[in-house]
């Protein structure tokens, strides 16, 4: 909305006596934006008079040169409005135009556009330096370093937002296209100590001493076939005497190109009630500081064979589907028993179970969970724990988070070994020994945090770490 020149004079000096100056109608936004706008006024009339508060008397021209200092100050991190004040003009627009112009069209955009028609180019041709600066002065304004460098700063934000890192690059560039320019006057153009500059000239071959350790991590992460992240590689290379922080690490795997991330498919077994639903037995209540009950799942036990889970997933290949039926200790994260099999029936449970049990532990007041897939539901898979003393448990309807620790290994074994890598299985067969040989290595070979050691190590390891040694460990 436009004001007069009286309308915005009275305001002004009205706001200056200290008066109240109310939000007048057809103003739609708020009283605080108003009395910005009030206040912008009263400071152009207190520092060039009623004059700056009249557009139609304010008629200045600036040369090209002028315009380009301008623009210069504003590129160098100078605020626009500052700029524009201390060339007497009250508002910015003119200099944000002038360094849109420069950055568009160079020095050619600050050019002074004469009025009128434009004249035919023959006729401009006759008119010696019409509408430019000149070639000769053009040519050295391309040709000095400081220009040179401001553009390069431009493009990483200006002098203020560019790192000293980015800096130190572009002086670099400038140095190599320019020899002649001396370094003390690009470094006061961008702003950058001496002291920095040659601290990122150090920095420059920063990782050339990392070589060997770039080296041992694409050798832990070609062993672990591409699957290890940040945090296992980290914990290999400190296992191998390297003492390295996982940011580090995280760097350097990044500048290397390696990264273990995948996509994640999940699969439903759920068919509803078509059996006895168990109680969930690894839920716990707790009340919170507003004296609200809430619920939350209690994954710990005090060593192995104390709390099982079990789950179905499925893989999809150009030659079909297969499933896996596996048995996970909550307490060490080992695979205890697994079927894969073409077919998610009843035969797949029994089989799975079959293994587990035949392994001979003591499995009195083991408490096995699940979640209410049809399997685990059924009269003889309900029989076949009881008769063993063991507690069956199962996961709310619809809540995932109840058996997140064998959706956790689904997720990663198809991170590690399926994904990117579908075409590597031709058939079932080269499948199923793929699954046998990355199962080996989970149990024995591939470390992660365990929680009652507060070490990396393999399930394995924390398996018989828990039994003082022991080769079996099956009265626990």
């Amino acid at each position: 909305m436009k004001w007069t020149f009286e309308q915005k004079l009275s305001w002004a000096k009205a706001y200056m006596d200290g008066e109240f100056v109310p939000v007048p109608e057809g103003f739609s936004r708020s009283m605080g934006r108003w009395h910005d706008k009030v206040r912008e006024w009263a400071r152009v009339l207190s520092e060039y008079g009623e004059e700056g508060l009249n557009p139609s008397r304010r008629k200045r021209s600036f040369p090209p040169e002028a315009k380009l200092a301008a623009a210069k100050r504003v590129l160098a991190g100078e605020a626009a409005r500052a700029v524009a004040r201390s060339l007497g003009m009250p508002c910015p627009s003119s200099v944000l135009a002038w360094v849109r112009a420069y950055r568009e069209k160079g020095v050619d955009g600050l050019e002074s556009r004469p009025k009128g028609r434009k004249k035919h180019a023959q006729e401009e041709a006759q008119i010696p330096g019409a509408g430019r600066i000149g070639e000769a002065q053009a040519g050295e304004l391309h040709a000095d370093p400081r220009e040179r460098l401001l553009k390069k700063l431009e493009g990483l934000g200006g002098i203020g937002g560019a790192k000293p890192r980015r800096k130190y690059e572009a002086i670099l560039q400038t140095k190599e296209e320019l020899p002649e320019a001396r370094l003390t006057d690009l470094l006061s153009v961008a702003g950058l100590p001496k002291s920095t500059y040659f601290y990122e000239a150090k920095r420059r071959d920063f990782d050339a001493k990392n070589s060997g350790l770039i080296g041992e991590i694409k050798e832990v992460f070609d062993s672990s076939k591409g699957r290890y992240g940040v945090r296992r590689v980290a914990a290999e290379l400190r296992s191998l005497g390297f003492a390295v922080n996982h940011k580090k690490v995280q760097r350097l795997m990044r500048e290397a190109g390696l990264s273990a991330k995948r996509k994640t498919v999940h699969y439903n077994s759920y068919r509803g009630s078509v059996g006895k639903v168990a109680d969930d037995l690894i839920i716990m209540e707790y009340v919170r500081k507003d004296g609200q009950v809430h619920h939350k799942s209690d994954f710990s036990c005090a060593g192995p064979n104390r709390k099982w889970t079990t789950d179905v997933s499925q893989f999809g290949f150009p030659w079909g589907k297969c499933y896996l039926s596996p048995i996970k200790d909550m307490y060490d994260g080992r695979i205890v028993a697994y079927d894969l099999s073409l077919r998610a029936d009843m035969s797949q449970a029994k089989r799975m179970l079959e293994k587990a049990f035949s392994l001979g532990y003591d499995l009195n007041g083991l408490i096995f969970h699940s979640d209410q897939g049809w399997q685990y539901q059924q009269s003889w898979y309900v029989e076949s724990l009881r008769k063993r003393g063991i507690l069956q448990s199962m996961s709310r309807k619809g809540n995932c988070l109840d058996n997140s620790i064998m959706e956790s290994f689904f997720g990663t074994m198809k991170n590690e070994m399926l994904y990117g890598h579908e075409s590597e299985y031709g058939g079932f067969e080269s499948f199923s020994k793929a699954v046998d040989e990355y199962i080996a290595w989970y149990n024995g070979a591939r470390i992660r945090y365990q929680k009652g050691t507060k070490k990396w190590m393999p399930p394995s390891a924390c398996f018989e770490a828990s039994f003082g040694g022991h080769p079996c460990g099956a009265s626990l």
